[in-house]
């Protein structure tokens, strides 16, 4: 009798157990489980079979479309032996919070709501929290370096662990507060509205303006700054020392 007659005939066997080694050499989803009265606990791990981890239908499973399962090493799992009491063709239904941890098996972020906040972390301490909290739903993605992505129904955030932050508000205004007070754009950057500079501007580069500015503040340039075609280097204020040096107009008086 082959194991999926012993399945289909209801010769299956059910167990829970402890998962020991999640490193499929295959990297077919499996893990080695210890189940809990089958086997000899000193038996190495490395000699226990191969368990399937049953996927979710979202996860397709095939042609190497969907996902990888999330078990730890001490993880408690639920299952079955599909080959009976031989018990060397298991497979993993899913997980179960251990009796024996003194630690609550839900991330603590969850905690904070329940049941309303949804919340997937990672052993590294990633976390994706979805909080479905009625008029204060949010979505918060973490790194375990504490840099965040938020949004709620009124803006969207970036935060860096610095300190930094990106903010696009309810009117879709962008906010941006750096640390160090240091915004570098590097390329080439078009401004269609209002430029409006309320501090001192040091440029370092060439500067092009195709219509009116109005400036209330000091610009430094560090290079030549032309307007309409006239270099400032060029030209002379009539009833300077050196105003005959500087360009013409029609009428022959410096520019």
């Amino acid at each position: 009798m082959n194991r999926m007659d012993q399945f289909i005939g209801g010769g299956f066997t059910w167990f829970t157990g402890e998962i020991v080694d999640i490193n499929d050499p295959l990297l077919s989803n499996r893990v080695r489980v210890m189940p809990f009265g089958y086997y000899d606990n000193t038996i190495p791990s490395d000699k226990l079979p191969w368990s399937t981890v049953m996927m979710p239908n979202t996860s397709s499973s095939f042609k190497g479309y969907g996902s990888n399962h999330e078990l730890m090493v001490g993880s408690w799992v639920v299952g079955f032996f599909r080959d009976g009491q031989s018990a060397q063709d298991a497979i993993v239904m899913g997980s179960i919070a251990s009796s024996t941890n003194s630690i609550i098996d839900i991330p603590v972020e969850a905690q904070l709501n329940p049941p309303t906040n949804k919340v997937h972390k990672t052993e590294a301490g990633h976390m994706i929290e979805i909080d479905n909290t009625p008029s204060a739903e949010r979505i918060n993605i973490k790194h375990k370096d504490d840099h965040t992505f938020s949004m709620t129904g009124a803006e969207i955030q970036i935060r860096h662990k610095s300190g930094t932050v990106i903010n696009i508000n309810e009117e879709g205004t962008v906010l941006i507060d750096a640390v160090n007070d240091i915004v570098n754009i590097d390329g080439n950057t078009t401004i269609t509205g209002t430029l409006t500079v309320s501090d001192a501007t040091s440029l370092q580069s060439t500067l092009a303006v195709t219509s009116a500015q109005t400036n209330n503040s000091t610009i430094v340039a560090s290079g030549e700054v032309t307007g309409n075609g006239i270099k400032l280097s060029d030209h002379k204020h009539e009833g300077s020392p050196t105003a005959s040096s500087g360009p013409k107009s029609d009428t022959g008086k410096p520019v």
